[in-house]
């Protein structure tokens, strides 16, 4: 190790590149006077790789549709303003978890208190298998107020027919 008066940069006889010098000046630590203590540090890039990064491995059944469930009381989707803010919520909690969100649907009671399929459950659809697959590693047995979610791939072809029981 070089002694603090040696500002050069260290030598690695494995790397083809130059190491880039970089000031760092800090905050918190001061010389007796006050000023502030600045550090040169030295970067070696490391060289681009050619490897394809590993692709995520998709368990059995995996679809780009998930179902989450024990997320809250139906009851509560009466409120238009809930409801409003819950949908705002789910789109961007899909998008913040797994990218590619195309749409979020939550069923919602009906006024009247006829049967509606799916209310209490939250899908989401995502644009791809990998997508869907990290938000479900993200979100299942997430807490969300006091309830445990948990998450689980649905039917492509029972969302798209507006088919929610399941």
């Amino acid at each position: 190790m070089a002694n603090h008066g040696d500002l050069s940069p260290p030598t690695d006889s494995r790397s083809q590149q130059q190491p880039i010098p970089v000031l760092y000046q800090s905050r918190y630590a001061k010389t007796p006077e006050g000023t502030p203590l600045s550090f040169v540090l030295y970067y070696t890039p490391l060289p681009p790789s050619t490897a394809t990064p590993p692709s995520p491995v998709h368990e059995d059944g995996a679809t780009r549709v998930l179902c989450l469930t024990r997320m809250f009381s139906p009851d509560r989707l009466a409120d238009d303003v809930y409801y409003r803010n819950f949908c705002w919520w789910m789109t961007v909690e899909g998008q913040r978890h797994g990218g590619k969100l195309v749409r979020a649907v939550v069923p919602r009671p009906d006024p009247s208190g006829a049967p509606v399929p799916g209310v209490g459950k939250v899908f989401l659809e995502y644009a791809d298998l990998d997508s869907s697959t990290h938000s479900k590693t993200m979100l299942h047995l997430t807490w969300f107020p006091g309830r445990q979610v948990i998450a689980v791939f649905y039917p492509e072809d029972k969302f798209a027919d507006g088919n929610y029981d399941g």
